[in-house]
């Protein structure tokens, strides 16, 4: 806060002292007006007129808004380079310019600072422009280098006062600087200047003489002449801005209504981003400063559960009008804003960002009104939980949009002897019952499932983002926990009893009915079991067998029958961004149960016996692939293979290894073995992995970085190259996962191995990669796992180029580079 205010003293002392600096030189140059006997009163205000108008027309010189622009005005101040008053000259010329700014800006404190860098640029073009003429250079020359002086001096200051935060990103730096932009406004100022000056001499030549009305003519016509011209231009640049900001009102009307799955906010700012140009557009509570534009709205921050499965449910009361009235926040504005040194905002900016504000306005109230009126249709009165309906169709949505890997499951749950209740303490207890169950639903759950009340006294819950079935059964204890908790109502102690049926998905279903289905009828096992002389006093969860037992027939199955799939994606080199690799994937789509997580296939193929033919199969499929690969790349000869640590022992899959791999002489094989897999090597299995490494086959550590790696891991085993885990890059803008990242790299370097990043997505992330000396990269951006052919495909269309943009990403979605 101290650090805050110093800074702010110190830009007020600076802007007072620039606006000084432009007061005392109108001063200077009226007395020196005065002094001498004066020129002419029509010459000085043609001259005054010609500044101002010339000084709207101004050029950006930066690739991002917010760096100063510059125009074409300090190309009048030529006459100051040659004339016999230069003070008045410039005295004028700042107050021209402070005139103009004060005017398009209708900021006076601005244009004086503003009128304060321009006064400094004025008098070193003067100062620089007459030395030069009085040692004897050419006066083109030196008009020439005096303009390029006042450039100079002008950015120096400006860049000071901006932190030197000139990059595109705006850190420290000067990368957001155009030099081409520059050489043309240089060029152009110096163009008007020149011709300037040369129309002030060739008038000098030919009227010379007593006659004042040539004189004046002589004196003012060039001016006028530029004035005119680059009036126009403002205009014409006038003209287009004022299509910008048509064509981004116009945009946001089109667009509505606006995506519902998005803030309104996020949508605002980004049709004012089109209507307007700004350094930084914010949404807050308080008006706009100094420099600033703002518009006046409303918004309601109104969240349907049925639209956003992750949302966490509302309770009784947040369905009440009440609650639809309190959900208005107090009014806030969308502000727009400029560096110091940028173009001043224009009324026509403030229209065009108002209309923006009052269409996200009326946007946010009428999507209100219509998630008011949904939540109704949808939503139970008694408990406010979501209803039937709105569970049918999260329950489609959330089985639709799941990643591949990750599982959901359906809690059937049924209230125990509710009727009797019902029947002898009455319907009221009955529904405070009903409600103290819904509450406790809402708070046992964790803030990505979804709750609902689907009948009478059942209700369901759908766990999402599980990775296992022991996951899911944990919730499942949790919840009961809670829900049995004893509870005072109508004066006496209560404890709800429920049966809750419990189904695991662990892969996307092509019916997602059919969890339900499973789940009622696990369920109604356990309420037939209580009438059998079952557990009456306690709750219990049944969980459904039929689901469990069908996958592992199914799986077992396909590996037995050699059907599962291999898909292949790409390893790239970063700097010359050529594929030199690609890792073998296993995936399995059922045709009636639809895709089977590959999680789940592993899993299972583990709990069968089956994980050492699993690999096996992937192993021959992926060598007789990269050999065909081969044919039509020559370069990539290297093929990764995920196992198991212990895999390698002879009795596994160590035996098949050294018999196949010698079969294809002309591929190179990678073991990539999974880091938590390395924790318990022993002697013979790093024996086992050099004896590999001395077939020719590489061995390379995988997921290193994901959970509790330790660094004992890099020196556990023998390795070539060494996997960084998606969850050490997936944000780095850190620095500290920047760093890790570019300490592994360096430890890569130092014992000369190859490291690879896993989970690349965009080109950013390659970009703050490859200045931190990583050489390889894997992930989608590059290219999600696709099967033999396309993988054929792409490399008959494309050869070993990386980056095919959208060509390469048609796969299954939600597969991940680490998975299996």
């Amino acid at each position: 806060m101290v650090e805050h205010y110093e800074q702010r003293k110190a830009s007020i002392a600076v802007s007072a002292l620039l606006a000084a600096v432009a007061v005392a030189t109108v001063v200077v140059g009226v007395v020196a007006g005065l002094a001498d006997p004066p020129p002419s009163a029509v010459a000085c205000l043609v001259f005054l007129l010609s500044v101002g108008v010339t000084a709207v027309y101004q050029i950006p010189v930066g690739r991002v808004p917010g760096l100063p622009p510059f125009g074409v005005a300090s190309a009048l101040l030529v006459i100051g380079s040659v004339g016999e008053n230069p003070l008045l000259d410039i005295g004028l010329w700042v107050a021209a310019f402070f005139i103009s700014k004060a005017v398009t800006s209708r900021a006076p404190w601005m244009a004086a600072q503003w009128a304060g860098i321009a006064a400094i640029g004025g008098i070193t073009f003067v100062a620089v422009s007459r030395a030069l003429i009085a040692a004897g250079v050419w006066e083109t020359v030196a008009i020439v280098a005096g303009i390029a002086a006042h450039m100079l001096v002008v950015l120096v200051i400006e860049f000071l006062r901006d932190g030197g935060r000139w990059n595109i990103d705006r850190s420290r730096g000067v990368n957001g600087l155009s030099p081409w932009r520059l050489l043309g406004v240089l060029a152009l100022t110096s163009l008007v200047a020149v011709a300037v000056f040369g129309a002030n001499t060739g008038a000098l030549a030919l009227v010379d003489g007593p006659d004042q009305e040539l004189r004046l003519a002589r004196d003012t016509v060039p001016f006028l002449v530029v004035a005119l011209i680059f009036y126009s231009a403002a205009k014409r640049r006038q003209t287009r801005s004022s299509e910008r900001r048509l064509s981004g009102v116009v945009d946001a009307a089109r667009a509505l209504p606006w995506d519902v799955l998005q803030d309104p906010k996020v949508s605002m700012v980004e049709f004012a981003r089109r209507a307007i140009d700004a350094t930084e557009f914010e949404v807050r509570r308080t008006p706009p400063g100094r420099n600033e534009i703002g518009a006046r709205f409303s918004a309601i921050d109104a969240i349907d559960p049925q639209l956003d499965p992750d949302a966490v449910l509302p309770d009784d009361d947040d369905v009440s009008q009440e609650h639809q009235q309190d959900a208005v926040e107090p009014t806030e504005y969308l502000v727009a804003s400029r560096k110091n040194g940028g173009v001043p905002f224009t009324p026509d900016d403030e229209l065009a960002l108002d209309a923006i504000g009052h269409i996200a306005s009326e946007t946010a109230r009428v999507r209100g009104a219509y998630d008011t009126l949904l939540d109704r249709v949808d939503r139970d009165s008694l408990t406010g939980l979501p209803n039937y309906n709105a569970f049918q169709r999260s329950l489609a949505r959330l089985n639709e949009d799941r990643s591949y890997a990750s599982g959901i499951a359906v809690l059937f749950i049924d209230l125990d002897q509710f009727k009797r209740l019902n029947d002898t303490e009455g319907h009221h207890i009955g529904d405070e019952v009903l409600s103290t169950v819904a509450t406790r639903l809402r708070a046992s759950v964790r803030p990505h499932d979804f709750v609902a009340r689907v009948g009478g006294d059942e209700f369901v819950v759908i766990l999402t983002k599980l990775q296992s079935l022991a996951e899911s059964k944990a919730v499942a204890d949790h919840i009961v926990a809670n829900i049995g908790a004893p509870a005072t109502l109508g004066g006496r102690e209560y404890r709800p009893l429920v049966s809750v049926g419990l189904a695991y998905s662990g892969h996307q279903e092509t019916d997602p009915q059919s969890i339900v289905v499973d789940a009622d009828h696990s369920m109604l096992a356990i309420k037939k079991s209580r009438r059998q002389g079952g557990p009456s006093f306690e709750s219990s969860i049944g969980i459904s067998p039929h689901r469990s037992s069908r996958i592992n027939e199914i799986v077992a199955k396909a590996i037995d029958d050699g059907v599962l799939n291999v898909v292949y994606q790409p390893i790239v080199n970063t700097v010359e961004d050529k594929i030199w690799a690609f890792e073998s994937l296993v995936r399995y789509t059922h045709p009636e149960l639809g895709r089977i997580s590959t999680s789940s296939l592993i899993e299972k193929a583990k709990g069968l016996g089956r994980m050492d033919l699993l690999t096996k199969q992937v192993i021959e499929a992926s060598l007789k692939s990269a050999r065909e690969f081969r044919k039509i790349v020559p370069s990539i000869t290297m093929m990764t293979i995920n196992l198991e640590v212990e895999q390698i022992r002879d009795e596994h899959v160590g035996a098949f290894l050294k018999d196949i791999v010698p079969r294809y002489p002309d591929v190179s094989l990678c073991l990539e073995l999974n880091e938590r897999s390395t924790k318990d090597i022993d002697d013979d299995l790093r024996a086992q992995a050099e004896h590999f490494r001395q077939l020719g086959m590489l061995i390379a550590l995988d997921d290193y970085g994901s959970e509790a790696s330790s660094v004992g891991a890099l020196v556990r085993i023998p390795m070539d190259i060494l996997k960084i885990d998606r969850s050490l890059v997936d944000n780095l803008d850190d620095t500290r996962q920047r760093e890790v990242v570019r300490a592994l790299q360096g430890f890569g370097d130092a014992f000369d191995y190859s490291t690879v990043v896993e989970g690349i997505e965009t080109q950013d992330a390659v970009d703050v990669l490859v200045g931190i000396g990583v050489r390889h990269a894997q992930g989608f951006f590059y290219g999600r796992p696709v099967p033999f052919a396309q993988t054929m495909s792409r490399l008959k269309a494309y050869g070993a180029v990386g980056t095919v943009g959208r060509a390469s990403s048609i796969s299954e979605p939600g597969t991940t580079a680490a998975s299996r």
